[in-house]
């Protein structure tokens, strides 16, 4: 009688050791799988930050062109050429807006985190 119980124990403490070292087994493989997609994405983070980088800077170049060429009033706003320069204008002026509030808000996150 006590032999069959131990018998018994033994087999389940076998039982149960075998699914915790599967289980042990298929976490670590699913923690390798996302160690290797997180890097995947951190090298894209860091290339996407570096384009938003060069573009606020492209933005900013061109803005500022943009305004001296049409300081004097050079393009008549009812031809052709004046209309797309006005719209170019009105496209840049957004994005160095929107380059400038993100600046603002990523400015007040940082101070808030501190």
């Amino acid at each position: 009688m006590i032999t069959t119980i131990l018998v018994t124990l033994l087999i389940l403490s076998i039982g149960v050791a075998v699914f915790f070292y599967i289980s042990l087994k298929k976490a670590l493989e699913r923690i390798d799988v996302l160690e290797s997609e997180l890097d995947t994405i951190e090298k894209l983070n860091t290339e996407l930050g570096q384009w938003v980088v060069d573009f606020r800077k492209l933005v900013s170049n061109v803005y500022k062109k943009l305004k001296s060429v049409d300081e004097r009033g050079i393009f008549e706003k009812d031809d052709d050429v004046g209309f797309l320069f006005q719209e170019m204008v009105t496209i840049v002026e957004e994005c160095n807006k929107r380059i400038t509030d993100n600046d603002d808000n990523l400015s007040n996150e940082e101070q808030n985190k501190k």
